[in-house]
């Protein structure tokens, strides 16, 4: 009974965040002008309210649904706690894979391909898929999850020095364009670009849901599983794509967004204390969705403009970090 009000509560708030997170902006507005968006004579109130503030809400609700599942597949898949799209490399290998695209196609002279959101997305899955596979083939060499989690930022830090050989030889306009993405925003997509992510983050959201029964029965050993009619490889490919395509889809339309991956399914877990992989999804769902919105409140009353989200996701995602690694230290010696 607790926890149903809990997670009554926890809608309550994202009713409540949602409707803040329209509201406030740099601009003024009145209630009335919420009131008479959609027979309004002022067309700049609701090209603002409609095609801005709304697209980005509904951004970070995507961005909240996508990288905390992700992060949870990961960390079910590797048995590592500290497992998430930014900590892995996945998410660079995301960004290397939109940086292929922008820098690649403006050196070829294939600029007006630039904005497409399908070869960005493409780019981005490509991308992520292959760190998955990379990471996941390193887990089955090593035990170490600190060595895992090493191997992850080399992974990284490759794919920092592909990017930087990429922009020496690139345009001034694309590396401006490229690291203005890099800092990660909510804001400036279309209502067709939130369609294909919304399109993608279903998706990812059906595959992990057909992939829950064959992680809880993984939680019991891989013979325990196999004896309950799970196929392995089947399963282990059904999270390397979820993952890829929530990671690769909100990289590709909101930049590298570190932390949430990792911060959202470690405090659920904390609080929660249970072994329940269904109410944990949907902990984590609701979770995700209040925390961006949150964030994106802070970034909407920041006073000197508008602060990128990536920089508030570091700065809360860096110290959990930390503090999981403290707690888990006798596991990082393994």
């Amino acid at each position: 009974m607790n926890e149903r009000i809990a997670f009554i509560g926890s809608v309550a708030l994202w009713v409540v965040l949602f409707m803040i997170s329209i509201v406030v902006g740099k601009a003024d507005l009145m209630i009335s002008d919420y009131l008479s968006i959609f027979h309004s004579s002022d067309e700049m109130v609701s090209n603002l309210i409609l095609n801005f503030r709304l697209p980005k809400s509904i951004t970070a609700i995507l961005v909240g649904i996508a990288l905390p599942i992700a992060g949870f597949l990961m960390q079910e898949l590797f048995k590592n706690p500290l497992a998430e799209p930014s900590v892995l490399g996945v998410t660079s290998m995301s960004s290397l894979g939109v940086g292929i695209v922008v820098f690649l196609f403006s050196i070829i002279g294939l600029t007006q391909y630039l904005n497409h959101p399908w070869i960005i997305i493409i780019a981005s899955f490509i991308g992520a898929f292959a760190a998955l596979i990379l990471i996941l083939s390193f887990a089955q060499r090593i035990k170490s999850s600190a060595s895992l989690i090493i191997l992850g930022f080399m992974m990284s830090g490759l794919t920092v020095a592909l990017i930087s050989l990429m922009q020496y030889f690139a345009p001034s306009e694309q590396i401006k364009q490229f690291l203005m993405w890099g800092f990660g925003t909510l804001s400036g997509l279309t209502w067709s670009q939130i369609l294909i992510f919304a399109f993608c983050v279903t998706l990812g959201l059906m595959l992990t849901t057909k992939s829950l029964k064959g992680i809880v029965a993984l939680n019991f050993g891989e013979k325990y599983a196999q004896t309950m009619g799970i196929h392995l490889k089947s399963l282990r490919t059904t999270i390397l794509i979820a993952s890829a395509l929530l990671t690769s889809a909100a990289t590709a339309f909101t930049g590298p967004i570190g932390f949430i991956g990792l911060v959202i399914p470690h405090l659920c877990r904390s609080v929660l204390k249970t072994s329940n992989i269904f109410l944990l999804l949907k902990w984590i769902i609701i979770s995700g969705m209040n925390t961006m919105l949150f964030f994106l409140i802070l970034t909407e009353i920041f006073p000197f403009g508008t602060l990128p989200i990536n920089i508030i996701t570091s700065l809360i995602g860096a110290p959990i970090v930390i503090s999981i690694l403290l707690n888990h230290k006798f596991e990082i010696k393994s």
